[in-house]
């Protein structure tokens, strides 16, 4: 039987996992962990064109980038968020790893993989919310209780138009198979380390290129080779997330008609009201952005991610990598931030 937690409000299997194998009664009654591990690790984002890697240290004033890389993937190793070919994932990890001299990480979850809805849960313990939830899972995910590991977000009730009652509020729930968290604990145990947590994409994205404390709503277009993410985040929490496969050599205009269907689909079934800004990372941002086409509507402003900023500031440190090839590690900087 394993020993593992879960911290509900950010992240999955806070702890290392020796084992993959427990009951889901004993998982969902496990309390989370402390809020600061002591434990130094580097965010690794596992996508399906390249792993990347980022770890910080402490600067004189602030956070500074001590050590970063990526493998490219060939096509095949994963697809759709897969691991096709482990054997491969695991060789690329492991050489990445012992380049970079780093043995402990967070990493990352596909988000095509993953489940994600809304509910309205009672303003009490998190323990309380989170056996609401529990309850709730098979009504809104084709997963039954034991074939889900979940973790859940409240939404600030300023982003949260339509609450009904001072005693009630939304989460924002994301559920992960369990065969797919095994699949990638398997393929880092096996490339020799050690997991503090797993995250989604999109909340790794968010925690870089929002700024932080931020109420507003932001959209978020991350163009990847052969895939985008658009994602809405609602005061800091992800409320809504989509893969298209629009790639970074797509038509700008192709953009545009996804952009417009989300936002629209948003402003009609959205519980957070208007977006405020629509922000553009991954590869190709710089070209997607520079076309005043992108903005489904003049008053939204675009901008380019600043995967830094909740990190250092770019007053006191220049980091050693190039603002261009830094968009494409914005998940990595993300699972990186303590």
């Amino acid at each position: 039987m394993s020993e593992a937690s879960m911290e509900i409000g950010s992240t999955l299997v806070v702890q290392y996992i020796i084992n993959n194998c427990m009951s889901t009664k004993t998982f969902f009654k496990l309390f989370p962990p402390p809020k600061f591990l002591n434990i130094p690790y580097a965010g690794i984002d596992i996508s399906d064109d390249a792993v990347r890697c980022i770890e910080y240290s402490e600067g004189v004033k602030g956070l500074k980038l001590h050590r970063y890389g990526s493998r490219n993937l060939n096509p095949g190793i994963i697809e759709s968020g897969n691991i096709i070919k482990e054997k491969e994932l695991i060789d690329i990890i492991s050489s990445l790893a012992k380049e970079l001299n780093i043995d402990t990480v967070k990493a990352s979850l596909p988000e095509e993989r993953m489940y994600l809805f809304k509910t309205e849960v009672p303003t009490v313990s998190e323990d309380q919310i989170r056996h609401n939830i529990e309850f709730k899972l098979e009504e809104n995910v084709p997963l039954s209780p034991s074939d889900a590991i979940f973790f859940f977000d409240l939404i600030p009730k300023t982003n949260s138009v339509d609450i009904k009652t001072e005693h009630s509020t939304y989460a924002s729930v994301s559920v992960a198979p369990r065969d797919l968290v095994n699949s990638y604990l398997n393929v880092l145990r096996s490339s020799g380390l050690g997991v503090v947590s797993f995250e989604i994409q999109p909340k790794a994205i968010a925690r870089a290129v929002v700024p932080v404390g931020s109420s507003d709503n932001h959209m978020i277009v991350h163009i990847m080779n052969n895939k985008t993410g658009i994602y809405i985040v609602c005061g800091g929490v992800v409320c809504f997330t989509s893969t298209i496969s629009l790639g970074s050599s797509s038509d700008i205009s192709l953009f545009q008609n996804e952009i417009i269907k989300v936002y629209s689909y948003w402003l009609e079934y959205g519980v957070g009201g208007v977006i405020n800004k629509i922000i553009l990372s991954g590869k190709e941002a710089l070209r997607i952005g520079g076309d005043s086409r992108i903005s489904p509507d003049p008053r939204i402003p675009v901008e380019i991610a600043e995967i830094w900023q909740n990190a250092f500031s770019n007053n006191h440190y220049i980091p050693p990598i190039t603002f261009e090839d830094s968009l494409q590690y914005v998940v990595a900087a993300g699972l990186a931030l303590p």
